[in-house]
């Protein structure tokens, strides 16, 4: 079973947190909202790596604010191989750009705290909000 690690973020600004949808056929976990991230290139580090998914991704740029967490899970990549990822989270904070959904997300919304339990949010990202206590 092939092995990845990503780095995500919790991406604030003021109350509301940035999340984005992938499509209903990208895996994994298709049709769900997730954290902004992807994975890691063997020569870049773990900062570099966020922040470069995130200007990919987004279009924005931030501050990397702290470690919050780690996890991992098991679903099949977008080649349909079943893969385990080791989920690395940080928190960020929003700092300038206009938020442009890019790569393979195709919307990006900045949604409020308290609406975390209306959403369908991939299960890493579930598990990581409950333990946060946000929802």
């Amino acid at each position: 079973m092939k092995t990845r690690v990503i780095v995500s973020a919790v991406i604030e600004k003021d109350d509301l947190l940035l999340f984005g949808k992938k499509t209903a056929d990208i895996w994994p976990s298709p049709n769900t909202w997730h954290l902004i991230g992807g994975g890691v290139s063997e020569d870049e580090s773990l900062i570099d790596a966020i922040k470069r998914e995130i200007r990919e991704e987004s279009r924005i740029e931030v501050e990397i604010v702290e470690s919050i967490g780690f996890d991992e899970d098991h679903e099949p990549n977008k080649h349909g191989e079943m893969t385990h990822y080791i989920f690395l989270v940080y928190r960020a904070r929003y700092l300038s750009g206009e938020p442009r959904a890019d790569d393979d997300i195709v919307h990006l919304e900045w949604i409020p705290r308290t609406r975390l339990p209306e959403i369908e949010l991939n299960r890493p990202s579930l598990k990581l909000f409950r333990k946060m206590g946000y929802i």
